[in-house]
């Protein structure tokens, strides 16, 4: 049976249907969305690269009247296309998309007039009588973006006829921002801002939409449906846009967007030829893509982790082309240490240091996500409104297991992309850039020999850390610099786990190897500073670590993750740059 095509970044319906794309019917949503929202303006939130953009389309061409005569190649085949509504293309759908906005704060009016204006431009098009003219559509004669909006909200409200009802949608309505958020809090503060005589370009935006949205009156607006990363952007807005309802957390709306274990297993059916690829399971791939796409819940109560969409379509194209399992670091977010440096600077110093050191420890934070997060209103997030931010953001997840367990909502890292951005965050704030391609050749072959190993960590403290730096140094630092050098070691044969849990405790790191024969390695790290540099202090971290090796080689989850692989047990005590002690235990 041929396959079926991946389209990465799938933002369009009938793209997908044209060229024999892979698709995951989530159409069943509509119906949800109509009968269980509970509101009529929802805002639905999910992290980067989920597929909000394709959900957004789906719903343009299921209600748009344009694309009534192309309902049925657009949807035969659907759980909708079966249960129709009676909403079906009965609405003057305008669809507008706001990941083009520039986040550069002195351009973002001009781009978001842009923004709008093509929206509108694209309407027109459709139904040219309720649109504007090229004339009218001329930027020039427009300050902002509401301006230009204004005009058409009037002339489509003067032309309607009875029954005839817009639906807004509108895609990314954050993305620029939260970019703006991370970089420029004044800026951000600047953009939403709702101070009389001093209303932000976004408030004035969305208060116009207020103004002529049917549940208020006798608007022009029937409908909304509105996708975004975090609510901080509409939450800032207050009673510019106080009609919208976030249902991101509703447990029946859980899995619309995003990939099930069992959707997943059925895209790999219908897109992977396993016999062209050499010594490739399909348990092996899923294994890797748990590892790095998955463990998203967005409901307290969820028994269901979702996959990042669109980066299990990038992985599973990028598998395809090369016919090899690719490095899921070559998917990227298009994110950095730098973003996160950003969020976590909106909080306080010791905030940041406590949710600092339960991220790396993998420590739950439970908090409870507050009800709204207006920068307005504070100079500061609090603990709250940090996770939050996280959470929205993708950095955090909630955890349903701990939940239950404490009572009150509990977030952990979801998966290696985002332990990666996390971890390469703590590198910079030690100071410490990475250095690839070290030799530990002697450590993945039969020789199983980790001197090399060692000899890199020394080198990399005395090379690339400042005595400043040095000075802070911590085992985390340890943990940090060692990890580094194996993921990114020449010829990528071993992978590093920070914070491996056992089972029976989370051991430091634990080193897992592909090549034939080689053996995985559990090392158990410890510090001193020089000035701590005595025999008793280091016998007392020695002891330490053999304890802790022994306790975690009971662990059921280490044992599983070794198999059959041999499993050495090292505890390495360092002092300042120096490796003292390496111990095989």
């Amino acid at each position: 049976m041929t396959k079926k095509k991946i389209i990465v970044g799938m933002r369009s319906l009938l793209e997908i249907r044209e060229k024999n794309g892979v698709f995951v019917d989530k159409t069943r949503f509509i119906e949800e969305l109509e009968k269980n929202a509970g509101t009529s303006v929802p805002v639905f939130l999910r992290p980067r690269r989920f597929g909000k953009s394709l959900t957004a389309n789906i719903l343009h061409m299921y209600y748009d009247i344009y694309f009534k005569d192309k309902f049925e190649k657009n949807f035969k085949g659907t759980w909708i296309y079966d249960h129709l509504t009676p909403s079906a293309s009965s609405y003057y759908v305008i669809h507008f998309d706001f990941s083009d906005v520039s986040s550069v704060s002195s351009e973002v009016n001009y781009t978001f007039l842009c923004s709008v204006a093509s929206a509108i431009s694209e309407f027109s098009k459709h139904y040219p009588e309720k649109g504007l003219s090229e004339e009218q559509l001329e930027l020039s004669q427009y300050k902002t973006a509401s301006d230009l909006l204004l005009v058409f909200l009037d002339n489509f409200s003067k032309q309607a006829k009875d029954g005839e009802f817009l639906y807004v949608i509108i895609d990314e309505y954050d993305h620029f921002a939260n970019e703006i958020l991370t970089s420029d809090k004044e800026a951000f503060k600047d953009i939403t801002s709702t101070a009389e005589g001093h209303e932000g370009l976004i408030k004035r935006f969305y208060a116009l939409l207020k103004k002529y949205y049917r549940g208020s009156g006798d608007g022009a607006i029937d409908r909304f449906f509105i996708t975004g990363v975090s609510s901080v952007s509409l939450d800032s807005l207050t009673s510019g846009f106080n009609i919208a309802t976030n249902i991101s957390s509703k447990k029946i709306f859980n899995e619309m967007i995003g990939f099930t274990h069992d959707e997943l297993s059925r895209v790999i059916d219908e897109t992977v030829d396993f016999s062209l690829l050499t010594d490739i399971t399909k348990e092996q791939l899923i294994q890797v893509m748990e590892e790095n796409y998955d463990g998203y819940s967005f409901n307290e109560d969820s028994r269901e982790k979702l996959f990042n969409s669109n980066l299990c379509l990038a992985y599973l194209g990028s598998l395809i082309s090369e016919q090899k399992l690719p490095n899921p670091n070559s998917i990227s977010l298009n994110d950095d240490a730098g973003k996160l440096n950003g969020m976590l600077s909106l909080c306080e110093d010791d905030v940041r240091e406590e949710i600092v050191q339960a991220m790396f420890n993998k420590e739950p934070l439970v908090a409870e996500l507050p009800d709204k997060m207006n920068l307005n209103q504070t100079d500061c997030f609090n603990k709250y409104q940090t996770v939050s931010l996280l959470y929205h953001l993708g950095y955090l997840t909630i955890d349903p297991e701990t939940t239950r367990e404490e009572g009150i909502t509990s977030f952990v890292i979801p998966n290696k992309v985002y332990e990666k951005l996390f971890f390469d965050y703590c590198r910079q704030a030690i100071g410490y850039r990475a250095e690839s391609n070290k030799d530990l050749s002697l450590m993945f072959e039969e020789s199983a020999d980790i001197a090399p190993l060692l000899e890199a960590i020394t080198e990399q403290i005395e090379t690339k850390l400042n005595p400043q730096s040095l000075g802070k140094f911590t085992e985390m630092s340890l943990q940090l610099i060692c990890d580094s050098i194996i993921n990114n070691s020449r010829k990528r044969k071993l992978s590093s786990y920070i914070e491996f849990y056992t089972g029976k405790g989370f051991a430091d790191v634990l080193v897992k190897n592909t090549y034939p024969n080689g053996h995985y390695f559990l090392l158990e790290l410890k510090y001193l500073h020089k000035k701590d540099d005595c025999k008793s202090a280091i016998d007392a971290k020695l002891y330490e670590a053999r304890e802790e090796i022994e306790r975690y080689r009971q662990g059921t989850l280490l044992k599983n993750a070794v198999g059959e692989h041999i499993l050495d047990c090292y505890a390495i005590v360092f002092v300042g740059s120096e490796c003292r002690v390496c111990q095989k235990i």
